[in-house]
């Protein structure tokens, strides 16, 4: 329990510039992994994983935000607010798909984790926009 809020403060901490940004995806990504190579509560990994890519969405848009002018602000929030409905469109059609796959059973840790991870590697895609335009 103590990781989340060491977590969160490296994350805030390593927002000093783009590439530290960047590199801080890197260590999300390394930790998700290392987590998911032990083999052990692997959903809360997913979990975690996505909980970190929603966390440093909002980190690197407000970020993105407190460099603009009011135009652009008002800009940028209209931009995030089409990109929330992709998103949530996004995540209907990935829980759809992965039903009709026949290898998941819906509401299975398989299921869950598959649908979560791709939930997560979205957002981080729109991180990484957002890291490259402060």
């Amino acid at each position: 329990m103590i990781q989340k809020p060491i977590i969160i403060i490296f994350i805030i901490l390593s927002f000093n510039c783009n590439s530290q940004t960047l590199k801080t995806i890197e260590k999300i990504e390394t930790s998700y992994q290392n987590c998911l190579d032990k083999g052990d509560n692997m959903k809360d990994c997913y979990v975690e994983y996505y909980k970190q890519a929603d966390s440093l969405l909002n980190v690197a848009y407000k970020k993105l935000k407190l460099k603009l002018s009011i135009e652009k602000q008002s800009s940028l929030k209209a931009e995030q607010l089409e990109w929330l409905k992709k998103r949530d469109k996004y995540f209907q059609k990935v829980y759809s798909e992965t039903k009709k796959e026949e290898d998941f059973i819906e509401g299975s840790n398989d299921f869950d984790m598959i649908v979560i991870d791709k939930k997560a590697e979205f957002v981080f895609e729109r991180v990484k926009v957002l890291i490259k335009r402060t």
